[in-house]
């Protein structure tokens, strides 16, 4: 009998520590690096304490990796807006470690900004009139060293109207407030009062005096240097006399991220930060967050190489909970596939052991004995892990059902556009074909968005003629958003009227098909009566996308796809565009994006001129820096006689080796353009020898391209045996 109780004991004391193990709340991937205890550090003099919580002061935030003190400490945030259906945010804790460079990634609408919102409004921002901005409902504590300065820049930042660039760029937020100060006086309102007082110089001279000397005193000289680099950089410089409210959305972002960049402060939290950014801001940011060794940096992007090039590990908010994975994003995806397989052990090995306790359980008399009850409460604990993992929706979009597209597609001939002295299109002419993926690239202002509104006929031309044929059907997704949106119309309701619209089904057809395209993209049944205003900026991009392919397009058009969508959603489309038949027509400044989805660019240089660059995005990037390198190398002063001899030995030396590492760099970036090449040839010989039917005008415009790609081929071909030759002699 003894022999059996200290069985029973047995057993009882093995499945309470298997429960144990499956139901901690402490989530680690890839983490190398200890978890310190919040004991470990100075308590902090900035609190927010939204609810009465115990104290936690020995527990340990889950998911988080410490390479230092913390510059922010969350703990227990909990977030719903629904009351608690839906859960932003569920007991989550986490660290954020001085010098940091975090991405946090996840689904539209897992409460990314949600959370951006709560860290930054804890530590100060926003309260500069003394509440915070936005209302969100949380509970939990977050902690800010008295130290740490925080500068936050939103997905859609505000537009006070009375407030001008020139002061937001000084931290000035509504016309009450002083410029962020730190003390009597802070050096950005020493710099306010400088500008002022300039503008009245000849008029007050004991003023601007005045001001001038406060600027010695404060060291406002290289604060205004300062703001006028990054003014320049983020094109923001000519608008200072602006008023915000005058602006647009990607102005108003371009001077939020000025104006924090700035104050250069101790913690950068940035959403979505390339959005309205032209590839040179983008490489000028980048550039600018690493040489800020000290800087933290939180921020949430769509843009896959930006985020290679700023973060050192990727924050997952997944159903409320934090997950950290060390490395860049294909490390954090590797990872993410081992935790959700680790999940999917633990819970079937969980069932297999539920099943066989709740065999014991049915076995088991009304009246138990103490050491059985204790075997029974782990039952029940077990049962609650044996709940399935709810599987993340996938979002798969097929190019099936697409229009036919005919041989004459879009032809334009000695096109010209002009906005009074700017030029847009000068002379210029181009044949769309079949399988055409084409990048449009250049710095922001340049007429990309009046080139693609040209294509439709929503922008008039100058002169020039444009033939459309009459199988295209465009679908246009606008960067500004979805047109004539009805803010309180259902989701449902919004799908059907474009499903009405665009899809050819009938009355009857149009209800299921609205709901079959919901389903399709990640909308659950729940949020279909939601109106569209609740949606986070994610989900309205979604739904955009939604109400493009709903017209089942041959000819797309998207202007900036990329912003505010999550980075699985950006997967889901791209591998969409890989299907996809028609002419696609792409403005977009994310790298990894561009080089995936197109196999050319029409560079707009601006003056009119636009030329066709057979190349990948990132290709296009390494030419700019290679003639930005070359421009100062041509500025730097000469080498004086005395010295000449030895510098020029040593630098004979390393122009030879920069030479070698071009010539190699140069070499594997034409390998590719050759097949890339060699694969549009087998395309056009293809669409030659299908093109009986077109007619003599198609078969003669294809062969003539079929000669300029071959000519080109073998241009690179010979390209390609002289650098090789030349590799050869100096290696």
């Amino acid at each position: 009998m003894a022999s059996k109780t200290n069985v029973l004991l047995v057993q009882s004391l093995n499945f309470l520590l298997l429960n144990l193990l499956l139901s901690t709340s402490l989530v680690v991937v890839h983490c190398f690096q200890p978890i310190v205890p919040f004991t470990a550090h100075r308590r902090p003099s900035k609190t927010l304490l939204l609810s009465s919580i115990t104290d936690t002061t020995d527990e340990q935030p889950s998911a988080s990796i410490i390479s230092g003190p913390p510059a922010i400490t969350a703990r227990d945030l909990t977030c719903s807006f629904d009351g608690g259906n839906t859960y932003q945010l569920q007991s989550a804790s986490y660290i954020l470690p001085r010098g940091g460079r975090v991405g946090l990634v996840g689904r539209n609408g897992c409460g990314k900004s949600t959370f951006l919102r709560i860290l930054a409004e804890a530590c100060g921002y926003g309260s500069d009139s003394g509440k915070a901005r936005d209302n969100v409902p949380f509970t939990g504590e977050v902690e800010c060293p008295k130290d740490v300065t925080v500068a936050f820049v939103e997905q859609e930042p505000p537009s006070p109207s009375d407030i001008t660039v020139s002061d937001a760029l000084l931290g000035v937020t509504d016309k009450t407030s002083k410029a962020v100060s730190s003390g009597s006086m802070s050096v950005y309102e020493a710099v306010r009062q400088y500008r002022v007082a300039s503008l009245n110089a000849a008029t007050d001279p004991d003023a601007f005096s005045a001001a001038a000397t406060l600027m010695d005193t404060k060291d406002g000289w290289s604060v205004m240097t300062k703001a006028d680099e990054v003014s320049t950089k983020l094109r923001v410089k000519q608008l200072e006399d602006q008023p915000l409210s005058s602006l647009s959305g990607g102005e108003r972002k371009r001077v939020a991220l000025a104006a924090a960049l700035v104050r250069e402060p101790d913690v950068l939290i940035l959403d979505e930060p390339t959005n309205h950014l032209d590839l040179a801001a983008i490489r000028w940011l980048s550039d600018l967050i690493r040489e800020k060794k000290k800087m933290t940096l939180l921020t949430v992007t769509h843009d896959r190489a930006f985020l290679g090039d700023v973060c050192s590990s990727i924050l997952e908010l997944d159903r409320g909970t934090f997950y950290t994975y060390e490395g860049d994003y294909a490390t954090y995806l590797q990872g993410k596939e081992e935790r959700l397989a680790n999940e999917d052990k633990a819970y079937a090995e969980a069932k297999a052991m539920y099943k066989k306790e709740l065999d014991w359980m049915r076995r088991q008399p009304q009246a138990r004995q103490t050491k059985q009850k204790a075997r029974e409460q782990s039952f029940y604990k077990l049962e609650k892990s044996t709940k399935p993992r709810v599987k993340d929706p996938t979002l798969e979009l097929s190019s099936e059902g697409q229009r036919r597209l005919g041989g004459n597609i879009l032809k334009m001939r000695n096109v010209s556009l002009s906005f009074g002295e700017k030029k847009i299109l000068q002379d210029f002419s181009y044949d769309f074909n079949k399988g055409d993926r084409i990048g449009i690239v250049g710095r922001n202002g340049v007429g990309k968005s009046s080139f693609i509104r040209s294509l439709t006929g929503d922008q008039s031309i100058d002169s020039g003629t444009i033939e459309l044929g009459e199988t295209v059907v465009f679908g246009v997704y606008d960067q500004m958003g979805i047109p004539f949106l009805d803010e309180e119309q259902s989701c449902l309701d919004f799908v059907k009227e474009r499903v009405e619209a665009g899809s050819g089904k009938t009355m009857g057809e149009v209800p299921q098909e609205a709901m079959k395209m919901l389903k399709q993209f990640q909308f659950p049944r729940n949020r279909w009566p939601e109106r569209v205003s609740m949606l986070s900026g994610g989900e309205r991009r979604r739904l955009q996308l939604l109400s493009v392919l709903a017209k089942r397009p041959n000819f797309l058009i998207l202007d900036e796809p990329t912003n505010d969508v999550d980075l699985d959603s950006l997967r889901a489309l791209e591998s969409y565009l890989e299907d996809f038949k028609g002419v696609l027509v792409t403005v977009s400044h994310d790298r990894s994006f561009t080089d995936t989805v197109t196999n050319h660019l029409f560079v707009f240089e601006g003056n009119g001129i636009v030329k066709d660059y057979l190349g990948s995005l990132s290709d296009y990037a390494e030419c700019l820096i290679e003639q930005e390198n070359k421009d100062d190398a041509a500025a730097r002063p000469a080498v004086s006689k005395e010295n000449a001899p030895e510098v020029e030995d040593k630098a004979q030396r390393v122009a030879r080796m920069n030479s070698i590492k071009k010539m190699k760099k140069d070499l594997a970036r034409i390998e590719p353009l050759i097949e890339k090449l060699k694969g549009k040839a087998v395309e056009l010989q293809s669409a030659i020898d299908n093109s009986s039917d077109e007619g003599w005008t198609v078969l003669a415009d294809l062969t003539d391209s079929l000669n300029k790609v071959e000519e080109e081929i073998e241009e690179k071909e010979l390209e390609w045996l002289e650098l090789a030759e030349q590799l050869e002699a100096l290696e």
